[in-house]
C-alpha cells in the first residue's frame, strides 16, 4: 500500500530515541509494535533453572512507556517529538491484559481482528495517523505556523521562518526542525493523489524547467520519498570547495543514518531529454553522460576535507559513501529501445530514473485508495 516501513528490534528502540543522535534526523508517523506469541526464556541454575515465558504484550507496554517518558528534545528531523507520535500495538490474543490496558496507557491496542487481517489493520494504522496529524496540525496553528488547504494537500510553512526559533509545544520543538523554506505537502487525500498525478503528468509532457520540477518536488516531497525510499533534502550541501556547487536532492535513511551511514546524490535533467543515442553500438545519450560525470564530482567533493562543516551541517552527520542518481527523460516505448535502455544502465555504478517511474509510483497507489 506504498508505505514506507523500518524495521527496528524491539530492545534497541529505547537507546536509539534516547541517546543515538539518528533519531534526530528520521522522518516518522508511528511506531508499530508487533506483540505476538509468548517468547520461552531460559533461566540460569542459580535462577531455579527450566524455562519460563515472556509475554510480548507486557514488553510492549513497557516499550511505549518508555517512548512517552522521552525528554521534550527528542525531536525528529521536522520538529515533532518522539513522545506524542502514536505507538500502536498488534496484540497475539484479545487477552484480560490487553482488555485493561486499552483504558490504562496511552499506547493504542488494536482489536485481534486487525492482527488477523493485514489490509485491517492498515486501515487501522492509517486513521490512528490522521488523527495524530489533526492534532499536530492544530498545535501548528496554535502558535501560529501556517496551515492551508489546496487541492487537497494539507500544507505548512515551516516553523523555521518563526522569529523565535525555540517554541515548543506538546507535539513540536522548533531547534529541531531542518526542513526547508516554503510551503510542504505534510497530508493529500484522495483528491490530492489524483490531483498530484494530473499536474505531474501535465508538467512532464510539457517539458518544463528544471526549477519547476525542482520547486514541484520541494513542495511535493512524497514524489521523491515514495520513489527512493529515504527523505529527500534539496539543494544540499552547498559545497565550500568549488563553491556554490551543490546537488539538486540530497536522500538520507528514513531513520537517519542508525544503520546505514550513506547518503545517495540525485540530479535532475529535464524530462524531454533524449536518453539514448542511434546508430551502432547504441548506448545512452550525451546528456545522461554529462549528468553522471557530474554527480561524480558531488561525490568526490563529499570527501573533500574543505566541506565537510558544510555537509554535517546540511545532513546532521558525515557519511562514509555516496549513492548516485540522475532523474530524465521518459521510459523507452518500443521494445528496441528498452532492450537497449535496460543493458546500457544495467552497466553503470549510477541508477537512471525516467519521470515515468516516479509517476507510476504515484499511479500505482490508486487501486489501494477508496
Amino acid at each position: 500500500m506504498h508505505h514506507l516501513v523500518e524495521e527496528m528490534p524491539m530492545e534497541r528502540v529505547t537507546s536509539y530515541l534516547r541517546f543515538d543522535p539518528s533519531s534526530s534526523l528520521a522522518l516518522v508517523d508511528a511506531i508499530v509494535c508487533a506483540a505476538d506469541s509468548p517468547i520461552l526464556t531460559m533461566r540460569s541454575n542459580s535462577e531455579g533453572g527450566g524455562i519460563e515465558p515472556t509475554y510480548p504484550l507486557e514488553r510492549a507496554l513497557w516499550l511505549a512507556e518508555d517512548v512517552r517518558s522521552l525528554p521534550e528534545q527528542c525531536a525528529m528531523r521536522d520538529g515533532r517529538k518522539w513522545r506524542s507520535i502514536p505507538f500502536i500495538i498488534f496484540p497475539s490474543a484479545q487477552t484480560e491484559l490487553a482488555e485493561w490496558a486499552q483504558d490504562k496507557t496511552h499506547a493504542m491496542i488494536l482489536p485481534y481482528i486487525a492482527n488477523r487481517h493485514w489490509f485491517v489493520g492498515l486501515r487501522y494504522i492509517e486513521q490512528i495517523v490522521n488523527e495524530y496529524q489533526d492534532r499536530v496540525l492544530d498545535d501548528y496553528r496554535s502558535f501560529g505556523i501556517l496551515v492551508r488547504l489546496v487541492n487537497g494537500h494539507t500544507q505548512v510553512l515551516p516553523a523555521l521562518r518563526r522569529k523565535d526559533p525555540t517554541v515548543q509545544s506538546e507535539y513540536y520543538y522548533a531547534p529541531t526542525d531542518r526542513r526547508a523554506k516554503g510551503w510542504v505537502t505534510v497530508r493529500r487525500d484522495h483528491a490530492g493523489l489524483l490531483h498530484d498525478i494530473d499536474l505531474f503528468e501535465q508538467l512532464i509532457d510539457r517539458n518544463v524547467s528544471e526549477s519547476q520540477i525542482q520547486a514541484f518536488f520541494e513542495q511535493h516531497p512524497a514524489f521523491l520519498m515514495q520513489a527512493r525510499r529515504a527523505i529527500p533534502i534539496p539543494h544540499q550541501p552547498n559545497f565550500a570547495n568549488p563553491a556554490n556547487n551543490k546537488p539538486d536532492f540530497a536522500f538520507s535513511p528514513m531513520l537517519g543514518p542508525v544503520d546505514d551511514t550513506s547518503i545517495e546524490l540525485l540530479e535532475i535533467k529535464l524530462p524531454g531529454e533524449k536518453t539514448l543515442n542511434n546508430g551502432f553500438h547504441r548506448g545512452l545519450a550525451a546528456k545522461v553522460h554529462r549528468a553522471i560525470d557530474q554527480l561524480k564530482d558531488y561525490a568526490r567533493y563529499l570527501r573533500d576535507p574543505a566541506n565537510l562543516q558544510r555537509i554535517l551541517r546540511a545532513f546532521g552527520y558525515l557519511p562514509d559513501s555516496s549513492q548516485l542518481a540522475v532523474l530524465i527523460g521518459r521510459y523507452p516505448r518500443n521494445a528496441e529501445d528498452r532492450d537497449v535502455w535496460l543493458r546500457r544502465t544495467s552497466e553503470l555504478d549510477v541508477t537512471i530514473i525516467t519521470y515515468d517511474e516516479i509517476l507510476q509510483t504515484q499511479a500505482d497507489q490508486l487501486k489501494f485508495r477508496i
